[in-house]
């Protein structure tokens, strides 16, 4: 099948899929005041600003639909989804933000192979994007994005069949290597977080714009997989720092995902963090 085919097969089952959540929406929500009822009863609080991102496929009234669940793992394949708002009807006005109007996530649930993408939006508003699981196991997709001002996070359960062992979470850790880079993480208290970034031994002064800003940092919490997507402050360039302001302070074990770029290259980096009480 030609990728002109295969596109409009998933435009067409998109299609279906979202008639099928706008019949269950008016079923279930005639009105947008007992659609948040029935989130806050269900633990989705739509107005809530203290819940974590991420943790459910609804928020805001707006809810993501995907095409396919199951990928093979190891396997490059066509991950197409849509946003929906409460009567069903598909959401085709997006705000850009650093650069992009969509940013899918990708992590495995045990906190490794982290993929940081930019899905396309088709006519039929649906978003695709070429996504492989590089192995079996299940895992979470975060689509990120803005509309009407409004900053969403929805979550997506993904999974790759076949035998998997989950990965133990690294220990925390202040250093970090990645191509021939070496970063290293500085906790100053609160949310306050920043990386330094060197390269034999001498400070990288000059990294380059990704997506419009000098670094991005995704966090994501043991256990629950709630989600942070934090832009950087000012930092001191001349130390090769990046700082951010978090909002993970609640206890427990974070993995945070720093990327940024320099020499042409995006490198991504991992950090396992620990917030006691």
């Amino acid at each position: 099948m030609s990728a002109d085919l295969r596109v409009a097969a998933f435009a067409a089952l998109l299609a279906v899929i979202f008639a099928t959540a706008a019949l269950a929406g008016r079923a279930i929500d005639p009105g947008t005041g007992s659609h948040d009822a029935a989130a806050e009863e269900h633990g989705h609080a739509a107005a809530d600003p203290a819940t974590p991102a991420g943790l459910s496929l609804v928020q805001d009234g707006l809810r993501l639909v995907a095409a396919d669940t199951t990928l093979s793992p190891g396997r490059p394949a066509r991950f197409a989804f849509g946003i929906v708002d409460a009567r069903g009807a598909t959401v085709r006005a997006f705000d850009t933000e650093q650069g992009r109007r969509m940013h899918l996530i990708v992590v495995r649930r045990d906190l490794t192979g982290y993929q940081h993408l930019h899905p396309e939006q088709t006519r039929t508003g649906a978003w695709t994007t070429a996504l492989r699981l590089p192995d079996a196991g299940a895992y979470r997709a975060f689509a990120d994005f803005r509309t009407g001002g409004r900053r969403l996070t929805l979550g997506v359960d993904l999974l790759a069949p076949g035998a998997f062992v989950p990965h133990a979470l690294p220990a925390p850790a202040t250093t970090a290597h990645v191509g021939g880079y070496d970063v290293a993480l500085h906790g100053q208290g609160a949310g306050a977080l920043s990386f330094t970034v060197r390269r034999r031994g001498t400070p990288v002064t000059d990294l380059q714009p990704y997506l419009g800003t000098r670094g991005h940092l995704v966090v994501v919490r043991r256990g629950d997989l709630a989600y942070e997507h934090v832009h950087p402050l000012g930092g001191r360039a001349a130390l090769g720092e990046i700082a951010f302001e978090s909002g993970t302070t609640a206890p427990g074990s974070y993995r945070l995902f720093l990327q940024f770029r320099h020499g042409g290259r995006v490198h991504t980096v991992a950090f396992t963090r620990e917030v006691t009480p």
